[in-house]
């Protein structure tokens, strides 16, 4: 094989490894399989226990309504009476119309060893401004193990600070709120937070 031919054939090779490595770098994250999925916290593995009776307390502490649907958020308790052993945390439960044919609400559980450090960063992310960057845009996020996420955020230069928070495991929902109401937000947490400690 004469120099040139190989050289043609090795620029091909290449040409064609980079393509392949470009659309492995675009594609998308498989999506989750509901049949593969594993409890994130104590919560969502004592819901999902089976041959157990199981006792479920409720405390409302509010509801925060913002443009594009409601955030609401109770105190929870749940005893498995085979062993009685609880865990007990925060239910939040987001009820959005965005995106169609997505389910009407989705239900997040925090557990009661998250809430201190949730809180903490309801206060953190509530102080974001120009100061945090150099760049003209910005984004702080707090997520926890059960996928409740919170974002405060600026996309346009000389724009207003919004926020939003979101959750869910196949399908998501985001809610956009302003900082105030985010605060909001934050003190209906404390709130069951301080329902739970009223019962231990």
């Amino acid at each position: 094989m004469s120099r040139s031919r190989s050289l043609l054939l090795a620029i091909i090779v290449l040409a064609c490894s980079g393509a392949v490595c470009a659309q492995r770098r675009e594609r998308l994250p498989a999506p989750r399989d509901p049949q593969f999925y594993q409890p994130r916290n104590k919560l969502e593995e004592f819901e999902s226990r089976v041959d157990s009776v199981l006792v479920q307390g409720l405390t409302w502490t509010g509801t925060l309504r913002v443009p594009n649907g409601t955030a609401r958020v109770e105190a929870i308790q749940i005893l498995d009476t085979r062993d009685q052993s609880q865990a007990s945390g925060v239910l939040v439960v987001l009820n959005s119309g965005e995106p169609a044919g997505s389910p009407s609400e989705i239900r997040v559980f925090i557990d009661y060893e998250e809430i201190d450090s949730l809180v903490r960063a309801f206060d953190t992310t509530a102080k974001a401004s120009d100061a945090i960057t150099k760049l003209a845009h910005f984004e702080t996020r707090y997520r926890t193990h059960g996928d409740f996420e919170i974002i405060v955020f600026k996309e346009v230069a000389g724009g207003a600070i919004a926020a939003a928070v979101e959750g869910g495991y196949y399908d998501r929902k985001r809610l956009f709120m302003n900082l105030e109401d985010l605060t909001k937000l934050r003190w209906m947490i404390a709130q069951a937070k301080d329902r739970l400690d009223e019962i231990k």
